[in-house]
Formats: structure tokens, C-alpha cells, sequence
């Protein structure tokens, strides 16, 4: 089974993005990054999200719709 996965933004580096992802109570399997240049793109599994928002400080944080 093939999982939905949106953009969560983009970080300067893995842990800047997996330290979003844990603050906001995603699991591992909840999110993936992906090495692009000198960013690290997130992209967070829908179905974890579930339509809530979720809390952004802006650390680490490139850009990004969250």
C-alpha cells in the first residue's frame, strides 16, 4: 500500500527537519526527508497530519506552507 505524502517545508539540514517532525508527535514512519542541494526537503504521510495544525517556531526552517 502506497502512502500520500505532502511537502512540510524546507530545512537546512535532517535534524532541523526531524526536530519539526518530532515536536509536532509525527513517528518516524510519519515523515521522510530528502537531501536536495544544501536543503533538506520534508514531506509528512497525510494521514498523520489529519487536517490539524501543526506548531512552527521557524527553527531550521528554509521555507515552507506549514
Amino acid at each position: 500500500m502506497a502512502w500520500d505524502f505532502d511537502e512540510g517545508g524546507k530545512f537546512g539540514s535532517e535534524k532541523a527537519a526531524e526536530d519539526y517532525a518530532r515536536r509536532n508527535g509525527l513517528s518516524n514512519a510519519d515523515f521522510r526527508t530528502r537531501r536536495k542541494g544544501d536543503e533538506v526537503e520534508l514531506e509528512i504521510r497525510r494521514s498523520a497530519v489529519d487536517g490539524r495544525k501543526l506548531r512552527d517556531t521557524g527553527e531550521g526552517r528554509k521555507d515552507g506552507w506549514f
